[in-house]
């Protein structure tokens, strides 16, 4: 058993740690999101008329983003599987110390949020940019055609509006 002392100490350590552990993370997300608007620019580039007209270069480029993209998914499951830990750590000495503010906090914060906790921004952007260069590779080189396929979406909603006898 280690004194008040020393688990205050350490207590003053993970805390810093933790810290620590979420500003890594923190800029990770912003290189992996800086990466993300950068290859839009280039798909952007690649997909004009001024651009390269190659579907093989195009591609190529598309999988290579998508692929950051779950590099990036990854990286933020890792860090939140480190900060469980980290805090798991930092309750028990709070236990030992016999005061929870930092529990006490998470516990006031997550207590309204606790159904979205795992939807979150940081975890949904990897997904969102994927589902964008799957569009957009979608369209660009397999002559998707967008606008036709929502007026379908419109027109199969508004058939089920009126069937369902809502006046439009």
């Amino acid at each position: 058993m280690t004194d008040t002392a020393t688990n205050l100490e350490i207590y003053k350590l993970l805390v810093e740690d933790v810290r620590e552990a979420r500003r890594a993370r923190r800029e990770l997300s912003n290189v992996f999101m800086t990466l993300n608007i950068a290859g839009i620019s280039a798909l952007g580039f690649l997909a004009s008329a001024e651009g390269l007209p190659n579907p093989v270069l195009f591609t190529l480029c598309t999988i290579a983003l998508a692929l950051t993209c779950a590099i990036w998914r990854t990286s933020n499951s890792y860090y939140t599987v480190l900060l469980a830990a980290k805090y798991k750590n930092i309750y028990a000495i709070e236990d030992d110390l016999g005061v929870h503010p930092i529990r006490d906090e998470w516990q006031s914060i997550t207590g309204k949020r606790r159904t979205m906790k795992w939807w979150s921004l940081e975890r949904a952007m990897p997904v969102l940019f994927i589902i964008g260069y799957a569009m957009f590779f979608a369209v660009h080189v397999g002559g998707w055609d967008v606008a036709g396929s929502l007026n379908a979406l419109v027109d199969g909603a508004a058939g089920a509006l009126r069937s369902a006898g809502a006046p439009i």
